[in-house]
């Protein structure tokens, strides 16, 4: 028995015309005029030889509607995980899936995700760290609706959740100078063009310091830039605090007090100076910033900034959605395109790992 399959040049030997007017008239796209006898000439060829137009599927755009992705630099400081929390409960309350895209702050990672998600098109997209790619995000933000939760002006013409880190660098300068404070050290993981936070906060520090004539005392010290995506480890930040205290207590003497970029930095710095019998605070105060669970447990007592990280994660994803569900309305009906910018008072948490420097009374 012969099984071979049907082709369309069968139908056009039996009815004697070209391949492609049996393409065109099967497929019913007369790009040129045919006859009535051609066309049932064809017709007739193609069911007699029992020919089947197995029509190809027309491409469609894969689609993730009600899902809202969250490009997030790493998941080792639990600063992260306070945006997330508040994020996922936002969007879990309005039916919005989740789904997080952790870059680990490495540069082909973060543009593979940008790239994919463009093609995704899910319905909205968070980014809660300052872009390595911002043409390419703005491009993006055209297409999908995007909230940035970041630093201030950072990415301009775009909603954002934003984190004032220079009048937080002030507020821990200030804090310290009414102590009496006078030589104190900033530690940093990597300064890098795209750590605006990390720089904004070391900006306002110094700013404070020399305002009160003392900025030939403060002291700035940073892993090189290079390790920016190479030192991704879970206690990258905490190693950080601890390694650079080793050097900068061998560099820098008599100081009074030493300031973390983040919680997870001063807790190194804390461990440190524990380590080398250093007595908290009375030889030295420690501050940090973020105020994490474990910054306010008993026997860690650390100083530190509150900026309500949890509750940027909640308006983020309420502006999204609003910016969502606006898109879905008729033209006609839409209020426009408004461009939502919050911004916390960050507020100072006074622990017990700060006081007054030993020589002042």
């Amino acid at each position: 028995m012969n099984c071979k399959k049907v082709t369309s040049t069968d139908v056009a030997k039996k009815a004697g015309v070209s391949q492609s007017t049996v393409s065109m008239i099967l497929n019913k796209k007369y790009n040129v005029s045919f006859s009535r006898e051609t066309i049932e000439r064809v017709e007739h060829a193609a069911k007699e030889l029992g020919y089947k137009n197995e029509k190809k599927l027309p491409k469609t755009r894969i689609s993730m509607r009600g899902t809202i992705f969250v490009i997030c630099p790493n998941l080792t400081n639990p600063y992260y995980f306070s945006l997330l929390q508040g994020i996922e409960m936002t969007a879990q309350k309005n039916k919005y899936d989740v789904f997080l895209c952790n870059t680990r702050r490495d540069y082909q990672t973060e543009e593979k995700y940008l790239r994919k998600i463009e093609k995704l098109n899910p319905s909205g997209i968070i980014y809660t760290c300052s872009p390595s790619f911002p043409e390419i995000v703005r491009n993006l933000s055209q297409k999908i609706p995007m909230v940035h939760i970041g630093e201030k002006d950072a990415m301009k013409g775009m909603d954002t959740v934003e984190l004032n880190s220079e009048k937080i660098g002030h507020m821990l300068a200030e804090y310290l100078l009414r102590l009496g404070h006078k030589r104190a050290a900033f530690l940093s993981t990597p300064l890098t063009q795209r750590q605006s936070a990390r720089r904004a906060r070391i900006k306002g520090f110094c700013k404070a310091f020399e305002e009160a004539g003392y900025g030939d005392y403060v002291y700035i010290k940073s892993l090189p830039e290079e390790m920016d995506t190479l030192f991704q480890g879970v206690d990258m930040e905490y190693k950080t605090g601890y390694e650079l205290t080793g050097k900068v207590l061998q560099e820098v003497p008599n100081l009074t007090a030493i300031v973390g970029s983040n919680d997870m930095v001063a807790l190194g710095i804390r461990d440190a100076l524990l380590d080398r019998h250093y007595k908290i605070p009375d030889e030295i105060s420690v501050l940090g910033c973020d105020n994490l669970l474990i910054s306010g447990m008993h026997g860690i007592d650390l100083s530190t900034v509150e900026h309500f990280t949890g509750k940027k994660g909640e308006d983020a994803c309420k502006i999204l959605i609003e910016k969502i569900e606006e898109k879905k309305l008729p033209k006609g009906k839409q209020s426009g395109e408004m461009i939502h910018h919050i911004e916390y008072e960050p507020r100072l948490i006074i622990r017990g790992s700060s006081g007054y420097p030993k020589n002042v009374i």
